[in-house]
C-alpha cells in the first residue's frame, strides 16, 4: 500500500528481452513489459518480478547462471554485495535485459 507516499520517476527501466537473440528465451511467459528502478531495494524487486513471472525458484535461477541461492536473494533484497555480471545474467535467464535511461525520457517499448 502507498500510504501516500510520492513514487519517484524511474533512472532505469527494464525492457523485454528480444527472444531472436537468445532461443532460452521463451517471449510468451514474460508478462510484465517492463520494470522501473532508481535503487537497488527497487532493482531487487524487479529481478524479483522478472523471476517469479517465468515460475522460478532461487535456486532454479541460482543454477541457471551458476551462481547460489544466497547470492540471489541478496540482489532481490538489493544488497549491494552481488555483482553486475550476476545481475545481468539473472536478468537475462528471465527475459530481460537492461536498458539505461536520462531520467525523465519517454521511451515505447515494443515487441
Amino acid at each position: 500500500m502507498n500510504h501516500g507516499r510520492l513514487i519517484r520517476p524511474p533512472l532505469c527501466r527494464w525492457l523485454r528481452y528480444d527472444s531472436s537473440m537468445d532461443n532460452r528465451v521463451d517471449e510468451s511467459s514474460v508478462t510484465q513489459r517492463f520494470y522501473r528502478a532508481r535503487d537497488t531495494t527497487s532493482l531487487g524487486r524487479a529481478v524479483q518480478g522478472a523471476r517469479t513471472a517465468r515460475r522460478y525458484t532461487q535456486d532454479e535461477l541460482a543454477s541457471m547462471i551458476d551462481s547460489s541461492r544466497p547470492t540471489i536473494s541478496r540482489l532481490e533484497r538489493g544488497a549491494a554485495a552481488t555483482s553486475t555480471d550476476t545481475l545481468l545474467d539473472a536478468l537475462a535467464a528471465c527475459g530481460y535485459e537492461l536498458v539505461v535511461v536520462p531520467r525523465g525520457a519517454r521511451i515505447t517499448v515494443t515487441s
